[in-house]
């Protein structure tokens, strides 16, 4: 599933030279069932920040990547191209170029990087409950530059003892027919959701 999909979510975002598409479906999935994503999606491409589902600082975050969307496509391709997608390094890279979006916190970041292919996955409520986390452990909180990147670096180390696509395959599989998403019934639907999404968001 991984190895299907984060390609045709990258070569999706690479058609349309963006990081919108993989940053907006990003967005839609905070707090909210999977399965709900694609009318959040369609109502944002009519309704921009303004859609009544970029409530809160989603609508913020949906701004900051239009305004910065060539910055931020140029960038990530530079870390690519000078620093690979699998290292503990690059990733971190990654995420800290997508923690300045408003309403993306380290987690979703990481999303949004593993999205693009990097080496780095979403622990997000439902993988926090099979680690038997709590949702402290996984925020960045208000610290130092060089906290921050400690903090960063140890959680893309955890979630590199398993990788990217362990994470991404076992994920779609334990959401699968959840009471939060019924109508995506497999790991394999859910994992072309992701896809379908993204490719239904407007540049």
């Amino acid at each position: 599933m991984y190895q299907r999909d984060v390609k045709a979510i990258i070569e999706i975002s690479e058609a349309k030279q963006s990081v919108l598409p993989a940053g907006t479906f990003v967005l839609t999935t905070i707090q909210s069932a999977l399965f709900q994503c694609k009318n959040q999606i369609k109502d944002t491409n009519i309704n921009g920040s303004s859609s009544k589902y970029m409530w809160g600082k989603k609508g913020d975050g949906y701004d900051y990547m239009r305004k910065h969307d060539g910055f931020l496509w140029g960038k990530i391709n530079y870390i690519k191209e000078t620093m690979g997608t699998d290292s503990v390094e690059a990733c971190v890279a990654a995420i800290e170029l997508f923690l300045p979006i408003p309403n993306l916190g380290m987690v979703k970041a990481a999303f949004m990087a593993q999205c693009l292919g990097f080496n780095v996955a979403c622990i997000d409520s439902h993988n926090l409950k099979r680690l038997g986390m709590n949702e402290n452990q996984v925020k960045l909180g208000k610290v130092k530059p060089e906290t921050r990147r400690k903090k960063i670096t140890a959680y893309v180390e955890m979630t590199q003892l398993e990788g990217t696509q362990y994470w991404w395959d076992t994920w779609c599989e334990y959401v699968a027919g959840n009471r939060a998403n019924r109508q995506l019934d497999s790991g394999d639907v859910v994992s072309r959701y992701h896809v379908e999404c993204v490719d239904l968001v407007e540049v």
